[in-house]
């Protein structure tokens, strides 16, 4: 495996990022590697990078890694040859519904679009396996989006931006939920810009609450690895889950440095 050696400034960067997520179910993805079958982790789990049939491919041969000045990689992901990244099912990627501050969670990624009309970003999202949980995309209208999902009430709670992205604009995509469930407030941003005016949810059907299932967490696509759905096409860059609603502090401070990271 081939990694960019960080420099003292890239490892400050990604500690601030850390920091700022806190320690309740967060993990990040930084992309310091360039080549070889692996994206490490911080807290838990790693990513795969996959093609189809979910057999694991060197980031080198399809992933076209890009280092950017901050000295960390994008990667580019393409629906030919369902090329995503496949993670595992953890606990610290579920977040069920008791109208429990616990159950709050943010997720967040660099994005750079290719395509904007249904693009996963990531999930834990198996709607083949009844086992969806929650899913953070780009819907056919072109609209960020953040579904809650019922899997055993076939019920969901969504929220969705006022506008459609830009094609090819690059920027640092966020969505938050409270974690309350009979009132559920997500908020979607992108260059921590709020793209929802209000906060509500549109609900279908009786929604309880996010269940913690064995589907597997993806980045650029939904459904499991080996049968991937609603996949992302473009640039993507230091995924992150984190169990609590980020402030505008916190947001702002990740737009900065992400921005510092990626030179957009």
């Amino acid at each position: 495996m081939n990694r960019h050696i960080p420099s003292s400034q890239i490892v400050q960067d990604i500690d601030s990022i850390r920091r700022l997520l806190g320690t309740t179910k967060a993990s990040l993805w930084p992309g310091f590697e360039s080549t070889g079958v692996l994206v490490t982790g911080l807290s838990v789990g790693d990513l795969i990078p996959s093609e189809t049939s979910a057999a694991a491919e060197a980031l080198e041969d399809d992933f076209s890694p890009l280092l950017h000045p901050g000295g960390i990689h994008s990667y580019h992901i393409h629906p030919t040859g369902d090329h995503h990244f496949s993670g595992i099912d953890s606990g610290n990627y579920s977040f069920t519904d008791n109208s429990d501050d616990d159950e709050a969670f943010s997720v967040g990624a660099f994005i750079w679009p290719q395509a904007i009309a249904s693009n996963a970003i990531m999930g834990k999202y198996d709607s083949a396996g009844n086992k969806e949980e929650w899913r953070f995309w780009i819907d056919a209208a072109g609209k960020l989006d953040l579904e809650l999902h019922d899997a055993s009430a076939s019920a969901t709670e969504i929220g969705v931006s006022d506008a459609a992205l830009t094609l090819g604009v690059p920027g640092l995509a966020i969505a938050t939920y409270d974690g309350a469930q009979a009132t559920p407030a997500v908020n979607l941003y992108f260059n921590d810009t709020l793209l929802n005016a209000s906060s509500a949810t549109t609900e279908t059907g009786s929604y309880v609450g996010m269940e913690n299932t064995t589907a597997p967490l993806t980045v650029g696509c939904g459904g499991v690895s080996a049968t991937p759905t609603t996949e992302f096409h473009g640039r993507m860059a230091l995924p992150f889950i984190t169990g609590k609603v980020l402030n505008a502090t916190e947001r702002t401070s990740l737009f900065n440095i992400y921005r510092s990271l990626l030179g957009f």
